[in-house]
């Protein structure tokens, strides 16, 4: 698989801040891994996280949202798109060799169906690549953080719960041993897990939440969340080499607010 350059530049240009700080921080785990045809992402969305970051086409892209696979279908970045929920994707057995799924597993609910389907698609051997959040995410936000230096743990708690429930629409936020507890029943042997996105970048990111307003409100009634990407690349540029240099030192925390797994399916005997 063949990876595209200045990663971080592209998605400032295309994307909120702090979407495009915490994308690039996983973009920089794949960069190491290895990808082997046929791919699937799971849960594509828009598709904008493998246009940035590969230079050749997904074989499949899937998500429950119609108006997102469409957005998908227009970067041309995916060899086909499918609409289907996780648990029930319409491949046969052992099809893939290699699946992702970006920061996607903590908004499904029941995650023991998916994680079986994934494990069914793929073939003996076969390696899943997973990010999701840490339980310390909800805690390394801005006002989270200020309410409990004032001494309000109870409205620092109903607020953790408002910005996981209505804001994020998370379901999950476990431990790397509790992600390893889940998935190694399933059938998948854990070849690397860690957590990454440490505070400073985490509380760096709630900051320029508010000034992705406007993206989301194109997100939402133009379906894009920048509309002049070029102009938008050139007034960011002046920052490009701080935010890069500060984010290279955000991987690979004792502490961080985001996990990685690397899973390998477990041949039969």
């Amino acid at each position: 698989m063949r990876f595209k350059d200045d990663i971080l530049l592209r998605y400032m240009s295309q994307a909120p801040l702090a979407l495009a700080f915490e994308r690039y921080l996983e973009c920089k785990i794949y960069l190491n891994k290895t990808f082997n045809h046929p791919i699937m992402d799971l849960g594509c969305g828009d598709g904008l996280f493998s246009y940035i970051l590969f230079d050749e086409n997904i074989d499949t892209g899937i998500d429950l949202n119609n108006d997102e696979l469409a957005c998908a279908k227009k970067l041309h970045c995916y060899d086909e798109l499918i609409c289907c929920s996780g648990d029930k994707i319409p491949k046969p057995d052992g099809h893939y060799q290699t699946i992702f799924s970006n920061s996607v597993l903590e908004h499904i609910n029941l995650l023991e169906p998916v994680i079986k389907e994934v494990h069914r698609l793929l073939s003996d051997e076969g390696r899943f690549y997973l990010t999701i959040p840490s339980p310390d995410f909800e805690q390394y936000t801005l006002v989270n953080q200020f309410l409990m230096m004032i001494g309000l743990p109870r409205i620092a708690s109903r607020y953790r719960k408002f910005c996981s429930n209505v804001i994020w629409k998370q379901f999950h936020y476990h431990t790397v041993k509790e992600w390893e507890s889940i998935v190694s029943p399933v059938g998948f042997e854990v070849l690397d897990s860690f957590t990454y996105d440490k505070k400073s970048i985490c509380l760096l990111n709630n900051f320029f939440y508010p000034f992705g307003i406007l993206g989301l409100m194109n997100k939402r009634f133009l379906k894009r969340w920048v509309m002049l990407p070029s102009i938008r690349r050139i007034v960011l540029f002046p920052m490009y080499s701080f935010c890069k240099q500060k984010l290279n030192n955000g991987n690979h925390q004792n502490y961080g607010g985001l996990i990685f797994l690397e899973l390998k399916k477990v041949k039969k005997r």
